[in-house]
């Protein structure tokens, strides 16, 4: 596959954004707005509340063209009890059916030192199920890598594919909340990232495709924060 202009034909929402920002600063050509002519292309698409019709996007620049990557995150389903991730299923049928080549990346609960999740966790907020449940988050660093693979041609899928991104390590949230706060400062502000609703829904991942197809060498957050050892 090869490289292309990464086009966010509208607003993403804040996760989205500041992935493909660190993507952009990694290498990777974004833009915003109408698609360069002529130019191979990857349609970014996300959660947003804009109306998007990519049927009408693919077929304008030309389905040869063309393809689509969706950055959605996992727990997407038609009947999923959450609606954003319902909504998050529509938009990645949507992309499906406009019969371009197709990306979807599921993530899990992004940790960093710009996520507002990490942020949250380390002022030692409630926590659901009493931090309990378990969870597989992924680091920032990891999907970025992926984003540039995937826009710079080096990783596609034939066709449609889609991928969970989820760390190798399954912590429960009360593992999760004292590595972040023994672990590097977030400069975001704190907030729930997915919201608790979705933290409720979550369930755990099936990471190993992506970390075989992408090449990814995985963070394993609790080596990443200090709390555990390699």
């Amino acid at each position: 596959m090869i490289p292309s202009v990464a086009v966010r034909p509208v607003p993403l929402g804040p996760l989205a954004t500041r992935l493909l920002a660190a993507a952009m600063r990694a290498g990777a050509r974004v833009v915003d707005g109408p698609a360069p002519a002529g130019t191979p292309v990857t349609f970014v698409v996300g959660e947003t509340t804009a109306v998007l019709d990519l049927t009408v996007l693919v077929r304008t620049h030309g389905a040869a063209h063309a393809r689509v990557l969706v950055l959605s995150r996992l727990g997407a389903h038609p009947d999923a009890r959450v609606p954003s991730l319902q909504a998050l299923w529509r938009l990645e049928e949507a992309a499906r059916s406009t019969g371009a080549p197709t990306l979807t990346l599921r993530t899990a609960p992004v940790v960093g030192e710009t996520s507002p999740l990490w942020a949250m966790l380390r002022t030692r907020p409630a926590l659901p199920s009493g931090g309990r449940r378990l969870v597989d988050p992924v680091h920032e660093s990891d999907v970025v890598a992926t984003l540039v693979r995937a826009l710079d041609g080096t990783a596609w899928p034939a066709g449609e594919g889609w991928y969970e991104l989820a760390g190798p390590e399954r912590l429960s949230w009360s593992e999760l909340t004292e590595c972040a706060a023994r672990g590097p400062e977030s400069n975001a502000t704190p907030a729930w990232e997915p919201s608790l609703d979705e933290i409720a829904a979550h369930r755990l991942a099936e990471c190993e495709p992506w970390l075989s197809d992408f090449a990814i060498a995985p963070t394993r957050v609790s080596v990443w924060s200090g709390v555990g050892v390699s």
